[in-house]
């Protein structure tokens, strides 16, 4: 993993997060029984792992193949070749269906919310997403009974998808922040890091598996990105 060159949070007014591989994940539960047709075994820490390495793969396609994501993905939970194209149908039905929440995400939201950061998410979904944070008790923009947001910006209903620097913007209008003075946070180079470099956010990089040697800040799990915005 690269080095950490994270910003020094005076300079953070607001934290923007991607969804899905920050606060989301795949359903693991769901997903091994899907795949159990195959005779296919996995643990959740394969699902888990498999997300990352599926999308360090997306990383060095042109144009993306979200078929071919998906059977990188089904290999790295030990589907054989045989079953690959099964599998990332399956798989397809899985991620489409709803996500999981990443351990300590909820936490993480009501931590940097009580110290004043003000917060958002910008995902490119399928129109769910502020229904999956507030299902799964990750977040909301309108019960106070969860940690709040500004606002979900979900590619699907605003009809922008992220390497475009137009949907961080919306984001940014949503909290009445400047660009330079907030972070997003989220799990791919090419559509996170390189579009919030684009619309002039800090980016960071959740990467915890040490997939990515690029000179841009990442951090391994959301706790650290407590512990760098609100620890002692």
């Amino acid at each position: 993993m690269a080095p950490h060159v994270l910003p020094v949070r005076e300079a953070v007014d607001a934290v923007i997060f991607d969804a899905g591989g920050v606060l989301l994940l795949p359903d693991a539960e769901l997903g091994r029984s899907a795949i159990a047709a195959l005779y296919s075994e996995s643990a959740p820490a394969d699902w888990h792992r498999a997300h990352y390495a599926a999308l360090r793969a997306v990383e060095q396609m042109e144009p993306v193949d979200w078929s071919a994501h998906r059977r990188v993905f089904a290999a790295e939970v030990g589907v054989r070749d045989e079953h690959l194209d099964a599998a990332a149908a399956l798989i397809e039905d899985v991620m489409t269906a709803t996500w999981a929440p990443v351990e300590g995400a909820a936490d993480t939201m009501r931590a940097l919310s009580a110290a004043g950061y003000k917060l958002a998410v910008v995902s490119n979904a399928w129109g769910t997403m502020a229904q999956w944070l507030e299902q799964h008790g990750v977040c909301s923009v309108t019960d106070d009974e969860l940690p709040l947001v500004g606002a979900v910006i979900d590619s699907h209903v605003v009809g922008i998808e992220k390497p475009d620097p137009r949907i961080f913007q919306l984001a940014l209008d949503a909290l009445g922040v400047a660009s330079e003075r907030s972070v997003y946070v989220g799990d791919t180079v090419r559509f996170d890091v390189k579009g919030a470099l684009a619309a002039g956010l800090q980016p960071v990089h959740v990467d915890p598996y040490g997939f990515c040697d690029g000179p841009h800040s990442h951090i391994a799990s959301l706790t650290e990105l407590t512990d760098w915005l609100v620890g002692d």
